[in-house]
């Protein structure tokens, strides 16, 4: 029994709340929905903390899941997320994306404090880079606050090697940061795409179809992905490539394929209710990233047996795609890189490759096990607290 009264013996279960600005489609939030799905019930009891109700995920969690909404509209409800903390009084809080800085702020202001965890969606100096270009003022704040709150959690996530040496680096706290995956179950990423209306079909009968996802945005590196193309055509004329997703880009990108003469080339339809069919009855699944924390996409594509072509960026891709192995790989910002890998996944044994895809899937992103690890962490920094 702890001083607050609270009986945290072996029996009992500790309450861990996960805070995401929203659980909809993004690749955090699926982490978060995997996470709240297969956590140890006689473990844990679970609360899902949120700025908005509703969303892909959302929708679909299981009853025992508590849902709060708190500070609806506000970017950092800073002040309604330390009033919650002090009602429920969770016993650790897990945070992403824009919740880590809304927790770190809510800090000082809070009587209760629970262990908290923060996981990093992104590479942390990659999006500085890219904030840098578009204001530097933005930058210079956004940077001190990053890393001011970087120190505050009682523990790091990052999703690979690459993230985990940066903040290890950027904190000084090695010992607070710990490397794990995002997970994958193979028969549940098939189950989905049996479930979807229609098979994902070749753009055109017999065609070489390569298929993009993502938001429109510079880190997707789509405009090294179309600069690509013309390289990819010369071989294969009747290639076409569709980019699924919606952001700020659309209109360059748009521009930058007429430029280049692809338009016949290319499609961009926006976001797909049916995107694991599509990426299925591809011939190629192409990441054009400037940077990744971890792309469920690639590992959702690799599920699913798709030759993958991916920039080898800072973040896990090259921890899931072992060039010429597992799919190809080329160097980040070069488009001649790109069409080469983008061909040799076109030329590839695909059943040999899926093979090898599955067999790397199942060692290192495994559900069950990514699982365990979150859940063993849980534990160590609940059984360490004082």
């Amino acid at each position: 029994m702890r001083e607050d009264g609270r009986d945290m013996s072996a029996s009992a279960r500790a309450n861990v709340a996960l805070a995401i600005p929203e659980l909809d489609a993004g690749g955090p939030d699926r982490v978060i929905h995997e996470l709240l799905c297969h956590l140890p019930r006689d473990r844990f009891r679970l609360t899902l903390v949120t700025h908005r109700a509703g969303g892909r995920y959302y929708e679909d969690l299981p009853d025992d899941v508590e849902r709060v909404v708190i500070g609806q509209g506000r970017r950092y409800p800073v002040r309604a997320f330390a009033r919650w903390i002090d009602t429920a009084r969770p016993d650790l809080m897990f945070t992403t994306l824009r919740m880590n800085l809304t927790a770190a702020l809510a800090q000082p202001l809070q009587r209760h404090r629970p262990v908290l965890v923060s996981r990093q969606a992104n590479a942390v100096a990659a999006d500085f880079a890219l904030l840098k270009r578009r204001s530097l003022v933005k930058h210079r704040i956004a940077e001190r606050l990053v890393r001011w709150s970087l120190g505050r959690p009682d523990a790091l996530v990052a999703q690979s090697r690459d993230m985990g040496d940066e903040l290890a680096r950027m904190t000084g706290r090695g010992e607070a940061v710990h490397v794990i995956g995002n997970p994958v179950d193979r028969s549940s990423v098939e189950a989905q795409y049996q479930a979807q209306a229609v098979r994902g079909a070749p753009l055109a009968p017999g065609a070489p179809a390569i298929v993009a996802a993502g938001r429109l945005m510079p880190q997707k590196g789509f405009d090294v992905l179309l600069r690509a193309m013309p390289a990819v055509l010369a071989r294969h004329r009747d290639a076409r490539l569709a980019i699924h997703g919606e952001g700020p880009d659309r209109t360059s990108l748009e521009a930058l394929a007429s430029e280049l003469g692809i338009t016949d080339s290319v499609v961009m339809p926006g976001f797909s209710d049916t995107l694991l069919a599509t990426i299925a009855g591809s011939d190629v699944f192409v990441s054009s990233s400037r940077y990744e924390g971890f792309s469920n996409a690639i590992l959702e594509a690799m599920a699913l047996g798709v030759p993958v072509a991916a920039t080898a960026c800072t973040g896990a891709t090259r921890e899931m795609i072992l060039d010429g192995e597992t799919g190809f790989l080329a160097e980040p910002e070069n488009s001649a890189a790109l069409a080469d890998a983008m061909l040799r996944a076109i030329g590839a044994d695909r059943s040999t490759l899926a093979l090898r895809a599955a067999t790397h899937l199942d060692t290192n992103f495994a559900r069950a096990s990514i699982i365990g690890e979150y859940a063993r962490l849980f534990d160590r920094l609940l059984d360490s607290r004082p």
